[in-house]
Parts: structure tokens; sequence; C-alpha cells
């Protein structure tokens, strides 16, 4: 859902700028195309592109289109948030008729968003030339030769210490057999 809400957030942005160049609509406050980057084109817009696969197609755009027609009306009646200049939007005129089409429009934002996601993986897999399931590969191989650099390791430090066992083993049979042989040549004086 993250990933749905970035991308929503960064159509939103481009919206935003379109609009802002060509003069589609006008804020009456600085922050409010923020707000709808954010919450509108991320959170919601960007929640219901999440939830696309569980509920269908045709159900989510109908309820991103319901959202954007809410959304449209409540501005022009209550909000009055933004305007749009000589009550136009491009070749459209009049209220009625932009708010239809922007609701339409905010119907076709959670599929742009699914659209999109399916192809940053491909894009990524381009730019880097590797897919994450190579990648993953490329570090389990990587793994596996450190894996056995150690175990080649171990093997040889067990070799070292079974040597150092075996000269232990050898000096102290040496030792005992010195023992031996220097009581046998000091025979106990006898009463």
């Amino acid at each position: 859902m993250l990933r749905c809400v970035v991308i929503g957030m960064l159509i939103g942005t481009a919206t935003e700028l379109v609009a802002r160049t060509l003069r589609l609509w006008i804020y009456r406050q600085r922050h409010t195309p923020v707000l709808n980057v954010v919450i509108v084109f991320g959170l919601i817009m960007g929640a219901l592109a999440s939830r696309i696969r569980p509920l269908g197609l045709p159900l989510v755009v109908g309820i991103a289109v319901g959202v954007g027609l809410v959304y449209e009306i409540g501005n022009l009646r209550v909000l009055k948030w933004w305007d749009f200049p000589d009550e136009r939007l491009a070749f459209i005129r009049g209220h009625a008729a932009i708010v239809v089409v922007l609701a339409l429009l905010w119907g076709a934002v959670p599929v742009m968003i699914v659209g999109v996601q399916a192809v940053i993986p491909r894009v990524s897999e381009t730019v880097l030339g590797v897919s994450r399931l190579e990648r993953l590969n490329q570090r389990e191989r990587q793994l596996t030769r450190k894996l056995d650099g150690l175990r080649e390791r171990v093997r040889a430090v067990e070799t070292q210490l079974d040597e150092v066992r075996t000269l232990k083993q050898t000096l102290i049979g040496r030792r005992a057999v010195r023992r031996l042989g220097s009581s046998d040549a000091n025979p106990a004086p006898t009463p």
C-alpha cells in the first residue's frame, strides 16, 4: 500500500504542476495543493489502488469516481479551495461538466497508480540490469562462498589442533618412559 500511496502522490504532483502551468484551476491557499496531493491522490487514491486486486477494478473505479464527485461538488458548494477560471477547464465549460469530467478522471487515478506500479519493476530491472531475484541469487552465491571459506579455515585449524595434540601425547609418552627408566636405574636400597 505504501508504494501505491507514493505513486499516487507522484501522479498528484505531476497533475498539480500541469494544472498550475496551464492555469486549469487556481487555489485560494498555498497549502491546499499539498493537502490535495498527500491526502486525496496519495492516501485515498493510493489506498483504493491497493484494493483493486481483492475488490475488482470496476468497484474500485466506481468508488474513486464517487469520491471524486463528492470532492469536486464539496469544493464548489462548501470548501471553495480552488476555482476554475471563467468556469472553464481547458475546452470544458460550466461547473456541472467540469465536475463530471473531473470525477471520471479521479476514477482513472487508481488505475494509473496500478499501471505505474506494474511498470516500476521492469524499469528497475532495465535500469539496474538485474532483477530482485537475481540480486538475491548473487547474494546467496556470495554467502555460500564465504561459508565454504570459513569451513576450509575450520578444517585447517582442526588439522593444526590434531597435530598439537599428537605432539603433546608423544611428549607425555616420552616423559612417562623416562620416569620408568629412571626408577629402574636407581634401585631402592634394601634393608
